[in-house]
């Protein structure tokens, strides 16, 4: 479960937009100025930068020319994931059209590894070449590009990663760079190749640079750069070339892939899979053959060969997956560590990176896998989460890394098998000091939409935001306090539903992806939504539909469903609590404490029991993403315990949190004996919270004298809820009213679909030789040992 997270915004311009979810909507992606969102709205190569605004570009341009000049042979150097592979083809279909003599050198992903490396340089010299110009790759390749210039070949670097203090001594294209001033500086790889191409097309009065925006679409959407600014006109514009691209190898691969309408989303998950599949698994050069081949067969014949790859990966990448949960499962304590570091000798280097992203998206921390080779060397990849920069932290590892290098949440590795242990615990104590708050999930909504917002012109217009991505994803609303009419299961897997919702009374369709199994059985009345807005066509017929994405039941709904429960839960048993024996150093007390309780939440570190009805509105703010139950655990290992029945409780050998006190020291000692560790918030309330509740459970001998003297004239019948407050008491005193009197037989009971019937015995004894409950000294000890915690803490 994630926190619900509603985009707060700072400095709100209402003149973005006449439409107001439009206007909202530029505002939350840091659009500030009119003409800056009529440029996101309207996205087009007029509005692209001057390429010689990126440092040492006319330097680039004028060897490259010389090149030219001098018929010199040209070596694209690239990478092996879809930023290289379209990077260098990018290059390389340029440089064919200006009649340069041009290859291009792919490492192995396996035996070579990421960069540049000297046995490849020295290939690459026995091919004449004159100039290297590298991709998507050679900002920290000092010592190579040293060599390189060592034999006698120029090289031009061209790279989006992050810098080190120091970079080559050549000519570097890269907008990291520290004294480089190019406005976008989220450019992929592919994009700074680009604008090396737009350049040249400018150096030499060309037309038709625009022609390269599709393999740089794909490209930039694959590297999961920020699609904002240029990089939106790079994907908006390169979507339309790609729709009616007469390129054979993108014809052939949106034929096999089944792509009819290209999106976003079809690049990200359709087309780049694909492309990917080959670097991982195979040789990465096959796919630049498919960018640069004019031949239609050969291009088709090439794009199955990639979609048979795709599914080869897919079956590696869960084979990786299982096995990684395993180890987690075996070797890792998740309430604990904040960084998975994983290796094995049997796992594909070429997979473990999509591996690595599947686990962070599963338990929100940075996670690298490993790939051990014979040699005791580690090959792998990382990824991370925001607020934990993996490329910084790596960077203060470097002294125990052979290699490494990438960005914020992705970075290649390689370091050898007997310092992963060392860099587990570096990078785990490295975690322990960012805020505990960004290991928390969040969903980030883009705002709240009244009934009036959800209309067909709205979600028309909605569309202009298109294409989504990192930095512009889809729209996310929320609504809220919306009631369930009905909940039907579809699809043929039955894991889909289908709901009717209701909002003063104005009814919504919505549609629940594989969410049977979280929301099927939930009792919720009301619930807030968060969803995408949508048209739904069928039949020739379009309805709104709301795509949703998370639900909760609705904050007010809940805070009444436990409050007004809480006495029906509340089964104060009554044990001996003059207990001998019982050991309390096992319990640590503490002082209330919030950075404690979000770690203990955050990191599910177990179980948080509840007593005190005060509580519940302090725990109000956990409710949507920590599991709540009532008196028992009902098979998750961390949640919040209201009213806790200890004998009912599978503690799982976890830790607990008593947030305020238990009812007595029986309890105590069952938690303290079936816990792994257990904790207990105290403060200065606690022995007026344990008096409170002990005033709630209590009951007094002339209520129950009223009640008897009631049914000497008729019989009371009704529900508990309608007795107790008839009489002034809450459900749990009614209900021991009730059980006092029918244990001593004054009365008889009857009940009826919770109505009950109470008629008094004929023959009974004299009430007021009745003796009740006196928890006096049931507490002392309770008290007692509170009020020691409270001086000692």
């Amino acid at each position: 479960m994630k926190k619900w997270v509603i985009r707060s915004l700072e400095q709100f311009n209402q003149n973005l937009h006449k439409n107001r979810i439009i206007n909202a909507l530029l505002n939350s992606r840091g659009i500030k100025a009119q003409k800056e969102a009529a440029q996101f709205l309207n996205p087009s190569v007029e509005h692209l930068f001057n390429p010689f605004l990126l440092k040492d570009m006319d330097r680039a341009v004028d060897r490259i020319d010389l090149a030219i000049t001098r018929r010199e042979k040209i070596v694209i150097y690239g990478d092996y994931d879809v930023d290289g592979i379209t990077s260098t083809s990018i290059l390389i279909r340029a440089f064919r059209k200006l009649g340069v003599d041009v290859s291009f050198y792919i490492p192995d992903r396996l035996n070579e590894g990421y960069g540049i490396n000297k046995e490849a340089i020295d290939y690459i010299k026995q091919l004449a070449t004159d100039l290297i110009i590298t991709v998507d790759c050679g900002i920290t390749a000092i010592e190579e590009v040293e060599y390189a210039k060592s034999i006698g070949m120029d090289i031009i670097i061209t790279d989006h990663h992050e810098c080190k203090e120091q970079i080559p001594n050549t000519i570097v294209i890269n907008p990291k760079r520290y004294d480089c001033t190019y406005p976008n500086k989220n450019l992929a790889g592919c994009g700074v190749a680009f604008k090396l191409v737009q350049a040249l097309w400018m150096k030499y009065n060309l037309s038709g640079f625009e022609d390269f925006l599709d393999l740089c679409a794909i490209g930039t959407v694959a590297d999961i750069v920020e699609l904002t600014g240029e990089n939106r006109i790079i994907v908006s514009e390169g979507i339309k070339k790609i729709q009616k691209s007469e390129k054979s190898g993108i014809k052939a691969l949106k034929t096999v892939a089944g792509i009819s309408d290209v999106t976003s989303y079809s690049i990200a998950f359709q087309i780049a899979p694909r492309i990917n599949a080959v670097g991982r698994l195979s040789d990465a050069r096959i796919a630049v053959e498919l960018f640069t081949t004019t031949d239609e067969d050969k291009a088709m014949q090439i794009a199955k060969y990639l979609d048979q790859e795709n599914r080869m990966r897919q079956k590696i990448e869960e084979e990786i997956l299982n096995e990684s949960l395993i180890m987690i499962q075996n070797y890792y304590d998740l309430s604990n560590d904040r960084v998975i570091i994983l290796s094995s000798p049997y796992w594909h280097v070429g997979v473990v990176g999509i591996v690595a992203s599947r686990l962070v998206e599963r338990f929100h921390r940075p996670v690298i896998l490993l790939c051990e080779d014979k040699d005791g060397k580690c090959k792998g990849s990382g990824r991370s989460i925001e607020g934990f920069n993996l490329f910084e932290n790596l960077l203060k590892c470097e002294d125990i890394l052979v290699k490494f290098g990438g960005h914020e949440l992705a970075a290649g590795l390689t370091i050898e098998k007997d310092k992963i242990d060392e860099l587990r615990y570096r990078l785990n104590n490295l975690a322990k000091q960012v805020d505990v708050e960004i290991f928390l999930p969040k969903m980030y909504i883009d705002m709240e939409m009244t009934e009036e917002d959800i209309t067909f012109e709205t979600a028309e217009v909605i569309r202009k935001l298109e294409p989504y991505g990192f930095g512009n994803p889809s729209p996310l609303f929320y609504m809220e306090n919306l009631k369930v009419l009905s909940k039907r299961v579809v699809g043929n897997n039955n894991k889909h539903l289908k709901l009717q919702l209701d909002k003063n009374n104005i009814t919504y369709d919505g549609v629940y992806f594989n969410a049977c199994d979280e929301f099927k059985d939930k009792d919720w009345e009301n619930i807030d939504v968060v969803f995408n807005l949508d048209i739904n066509e069928w039949n020739n017929t379009k309805n709104l539909q709301l795509m949703i994405k998370a639900v909760r039941p609705h904050t007010k709904w809940i805070s009444d469903y436990f409050k007004n429960n809480y006495f029906r839960y509340l089964k104060f048993i009554d044990n001996n609590n003059n207990i001998e024996g019982i050991n309390l150093d096992k319990i640590k007390f503490i002082n209330k404490d919030e950075n404690f309780l979000k770690e203990f939440v955050y990191f599910k570190k177990g179980y948080i029991l509840v007593s005190s009805k005060k509580s519940l509105e302090e725990l109000m703010y956990f409710t949507d993403f920590y599991k709540v139950t009532f008196s028992k655990n009902d098979g998750f290992d961390a949640q919040i315990i209201i009213c806790p029945q200890v004998d009912e409780i599978d503690f799982m050998n976890s830790e607990v949190l008593i947030y305020d006190f238990l009812p007595g020291l029986y309890e105590y000692d069952k938690v303290i004996n079936r816990a792994k560790c257990v904790y207990n918030f105290i403060d200065a309330n606690i022995l007026q919270s344990i008096d409170e509740f002990y005033g709630d459970v209590s009951i007094k001998k002339e209520i129950i004298l009223n009640v008897y003297n009631d049914l000497s004239n008729n019989d009371i019948t009704g529900t508990v809820d309608e007795m107790a407050l008839k009489y002034n008491v809450n459900p749990y005193q009614m209900y021991k009213i009730i059980m006092t009197l029918k244990n001593n037989n004054f009365i008889r009971v009857f009940i009826k679909n919770d109505v009950l019937k109470l008629i008094k015995n004929q023959d009974t004894n004299d009430l007021n030789a009745l003796i009740l409950d006196d928890y006096t000294e049931k507490i002392k000890g309770l008290k007692n040992l509170l009020y020691n915690a409270v001086w000692e803490v």
